[in-house]
């Protein structure tokens, strides 16, 4: 009888400056519970897909360190999590190589999200955003990852990579396991001065709560995010966007039900409540931003959180490597 199969779950991001409370409940609180779950918890700061969409390389090494120090700051246990740099890793980029050779251009082409990242960043459009899905494929097979947690925009990438999984074990022999799409529940925050769209920092920075702004600065954004006609604090979707998106926030920063929190402010004005909103954020990124103060003053110790996570991660990347050339049949 066969033993029990491992639970490898790869995920990440990439560094490509500040992080705001949209990807502190939708990414970073996620992954500290994931890793709980996981035999192999691999997470990547995904320097590489970075230079898709970025212009500007120059402050790529510093973001790449400080998101290293919020995967840190923010409950990922070195114990059981493995934190690496995507590009001090070369067996990703050489599977990428020997993966791109079996992919059909027509595949990647019709992705959905690469269309929307051609119109969302119409000076990039360069061979690496077309190819995004193949080195994403590379990163979750070179780990023999069973699972991967995506947001639904990014659903269409893990296809690709099964599919290129399949096409890999089909013609070379069995290597890859395909793996499973967990789609993560999304936390549905948008912008502060624009409730239609996601909170985002490429929208301004009066549209988004970065973790690490200072109390002062989190008092003014949400005094000046806008909010809809009327005076209710009302969760309404369709008719207060902008007031419903305020409460979801605190909702989240509270562990409230949102029915509660508007019984609490029945009868208050919306100054009101802003003013108790901004005081609830400060209070829950105050530990996560103490933590991340302690790192940066402590820059010798995450570098070597990273070339820890370096080895371990390109001790199993070079295992498949060997075992993937031996399949194609490189010397």
């Amino acid at each position: 009888m066969g033993g029990k199969k491992e639970k490898i779950i790869l995920t990440g991001l990439r560094p490509t400056g500040a992080l705001h409370i949209g990807n502190y409940f939708g990414a970073l609180l996620p992954f500290v519970k994931m890793q709980e779950t996981a035999d192999k918890f691999f997470l990547m700061v995904a320097d590489l897909h970075a230079l898709t969409t970025l212009e500007d390389s120059k402050n790529l090494g510093q973001n790449s360190l400080s998101l290293a120090m919020a995967f840190v700051a923010s409950g990922i246990d070195l114990k059981k999590s493995v934190i690496f740099v995507q590009s001090q890793i070369p067996q990703h980029s050489e599977l990428a190589i020997a993966l791109s050779m079996i992919t059909p251009v027509p595949m990647l082409e019709l992705n959905p999200t690469y269309k929307e990242m051609r119109e969302e960043h119409p000076k990039n459009n360069n061979l690496g955003l077309l190819a995004y899905p193949i080195l994403q494929a590379s990163d979750i097979l070179i780990y023999k990852s069973t699972e991967v947690p995506v947001g639904k925009d990014q659903s269409p990438h893990i296809e690709i990579a099964r599919e290129i999984a399949r096409k890999f074990n089909n013609r070379f022999g069995n290597v890859f396991p395909e793996p499973k799409t967990i789609l993560q529940k999304e936390a549905k925050i948008f912008s502060l001065q624009e409730p239609s769209q996601k909170m985002s920092k490429s929208h301004g920075e009066k549209t988004y709560i970065a973790l690490f702004d200072s109390p002062d600065i989190i008092r003014e954004k949400i005094k000046i995010a806008v909010t809809d006609s009327g005076r209710e604090i009302k969760y309404d979707e369709k008719n207060k966007p902008a007031i419903s998106n305020l409460l979801t926030i605190y909702g989240l920063f509270e562990e409230k039900p949102i029915k509660e929190i508007e019984k609490e402010f029945e009868g208050k004005t919306y100054a009101e409540f802003k003013k108790d909103l901004a005081e609830i954020i400060i209070k829950g990124l105050a530990p996560l931003q103490k933590k991340y103060k302690e790192l940066e003053k402590k820059p010798a110790h995450i570098k070597s959180v990273l070339e820890d996570g370096a080895k371990k991660a390109e001790k199993i990347a070079s295992q498949t490597m060997l075992e993937v050339r031996q399949k194609i049949g490189l010397i």
